[in-house]
């Protein structure tokens, strides 16, 4: 099969945008799985498509970050500028992402082994945050490479829709941060009770970090 020009590529990536783009965005911000979006979608696309949508759409939202949570982080902008007779001028300054800039986490060490205690730890926590700002460190994609009895062992932990949510992403070979919506929630109090968590949990609204040992 002939590679595709750039071109082919590019009308390609826009058609199926204009056809399935917004429903995978729309579906994915209610939560679906890729395999349950896939299996709505009224345009026939390629998994793979609907998996990368859904993965930029997480990141466009804050679901997913792939900084750690209370670092600071600069992006620019135009202002625009005034002359002395009234000519206009557009000069770039940064400025950081409002909400998690500098916040100076303070941290906390906690032993995983301490379940009891860490799951009524962490419940607060969210409770006291929000969702919105509690996140939870994952390298699901740095232990599903080799696809080890150890990440199998994972997945059997975890419900089917879980399971589905997990293997339906793609993640990036590096440590990511999602946020604690009900979700993952969900899937990291089963594997914390499984024994098979490993990661810090961020607070952002109390700026606290809990560390697991």
């Amino acid at each position: 099969m002939a590679e595709q020009s750039p071109f082919q590529s590019a009308l390609a990536d826009f058609t199926y945008d204009v056809a399935s783009g917004g429903a995978i965005r729309h579906l994915t911000d209610l939560g679906y799985t890729a395999k349950q979006i896939s299996e709505m979608l009224s345009y026939p696309t390629p998994m793979k498509r609907t998996q990368a949508q859904m993965w930029k759409r997480l990141l466009e939202t804050g679901v997913i970050l792939t900084q750690e949570p209370g670092s600071r982080r600069e992006s620019s902008a135009f202002v625009r500028e005034y002359g002395k007779y009234g000519r206009t001028s557009f000069r770039m300054v940064s400025e950081s992402d409002p909400g998690k800039t500098g916040m100076g986490l303070s941290e906390r060490t906690v032993r995983v082994s301490e379940k009891e205690q860490l799951r009524s730890l962490l419940s607060r926590r969210i409770a006291e945050n929000g969702a919105r700002d509690s996140y939870a460190a994952c390298d699901f994609g740095l232990r599903s490479v080799d696809a080890s009895a150890n990440y199998q062992k994972l997945l059997a932990a975890l419900d089917t829709r879980e399971r589905e949510y997990l293997e339906g992403l793609p993640w990036e070979r590096s440590l990511v941060y999602h946020r604690l919506n009900e979700r993952m929630q969900g899937i990291l109090f089963r594997l914390l009770d499984a024994g098979l968590w490993l990661g810090d949990c961020f607070f952002l609204a109390t700026g606290e970090r809990i560390h697991l040992i």
